[in-house]
This record gives C-alpha cells, structure tokens and sequence, in this order.
C-alpha cells in the first residue's frame, strides 16, 4: 500500500490509528504517552515515518535504544515537535553517531516530503541511562 493511502486511512480509522500508534511502543520508548498521542493526530504521517525507521535504525544502531519525546519551545509555546534520541553507548557516542544520524536524516528526506513531516521530528544522539 503507498504511504499517503495509509496515511488517509489513519486519517478515516481512529481504531486503526490508535492500534499503530500503540504498536510503536513495541520498538520506541514512548515518553510523554498523551502529549505524542495528541500530536500525532494532527501528524499521521510520523506514524509510517517510525514504521519505515525502524529497521534503518536497527541496522545502523543495533545495540541502540530509541526514545520518542515530545517537546515543546519554552520561548514559543506554540512550537512543538517529537525527538527520536537514539541511545547508544558511550564508544558509539563518540565515534560517529553524528555521521549516521544524518546520514539517516538525509535518506528520509524524500518520505519526509511526501509525508508532509519534515519538521515534525528531530534525531538526536543521546547516551544510555546510567
């Protein structure tokens, strides 16, 4: 199924957009439950964005953990978007996470674009919790 169909039928089935909002727990922490789930209503396309990262970052970041939070600008209340920290340890920290994050950034553009997410989710590097 393309992913603009998929977005439109997230957009027609809120049962269908809460069971894959929920699936996304599966691979994600998902930090800040409500405020994401409310974002995402407006943004039903992060929903296949974070389906089609999942294996990316599986790939590049095998021993990674990946938390979606929900950030707003303390300047503009108005501003929010979700963070995806992709948490590693400290050697990868350290060593050119940077580099993959873009790189991944980069890739995601044109899925981004016809998605209509491009500035609803930010990658950052973070390190494990101690």
């Amino acid at each position: 199924m393309d992913d603009l169909d998929f977005v439109k039928k997230l957009e027609s089935n809120a049962e269908l957009f809460n069971r894959e909002y929920d699936k996304l727990g599966e691979f994600y922490n998902v930090r800040h439950y409500e405020k994401i789930h409310d974002y995402f209503v407006k943004h039903k396309g992060l929903i296949v964005l974070l389906n089609k990262l999942k294996s990316r970052l599986s790939e590049d970041f095998p021993t990674g953990k990946f938390d979606l939070v929900h950030y707003t600008d303390y300047e503009y209340s108005d501003w929010s978007y979700i963070l995806l920290y992709i948490k590693v340890d400290d050697y990868t920290f350290n060593n050119g996470v940077m580099e993959d994050i873009k790189k991944i950034t980069f890739d995601f553009i044109p899925l981004r674009r016809k998605l209509g997410v491009m500035s609803d989710l930010s990658l950052r590097p973070a390190l494990y919790d101690c």
